[in-house]
């Protein structure tokens, strides 16, 4: 493979540097706004319960932005969600194609988007394939390569 090729397993997904001091700041700030409730025989023990919980939950959605990315590899692509995971096999994707994010009018939201479309016209968003993580045309580029190359050895 040329340097310009891309090189399986890839994976994209947020840098822990990014978000990691941010996610830790917030994670200390809830559980320190937790701890009076905690230690306060005023509170009832269904609100404790509530507020544990919320906090529990949250510290998920933390683990599942971590989580959450596209893997390339020699079988076909994994997306994992901060819920879901799906996998989609070289045959059953016919390209890879940017589009623009409808939801880019925040700051700091990337304007386009990748997608896996698949053969029967579904697409797929690709996390972390988008212009404030790669160079989107570059990655599409790639990915076409890669996929005419692996659905070539698979005929």
């Amino acid at each position: 493979m040329s340097d310009g090729q891309l090189r399986v397993p890839h994976e994209y997904r947020v840098a822990t540097s990014r978000v990691g001091g941010l996610a830790f700041t917030i994670l200390l700030l809830s559980f320190g706004a937790m701890l009076p409730i905690w230690k306060d025989k005023e509170f009832a023990p269904s609100t404790k319960a509530i507020g544990s919980l919320l906090v529990i939950g949250f510290c998920l959605l933390v683990v599942g932005v971590f989580r959450a990315g596209t893997l390339v590899t020699a079988e076909g692509i994994t997306v994992r969600g901060i819920v879901r995971r799906r996998r989609l096999r070289w045959a059953e994707i016919a390209r890879f194609g940017k589009a623009p994010n409808p939801n880019a009018h925040g700051r700091g939201a990337p304007a386009f988007l990748t997608y896996a479309f698949r053969a029967d016209g579904r697409k797929v968003h690709l996390p972390y394939v988008d212009d404030k993580h790669v160079l989107v045309d570059r990655e599409v580029e790639r990915l076409n390569a890669l996929l005419a190359e692996r659905r070539g050895n698979a005929a």
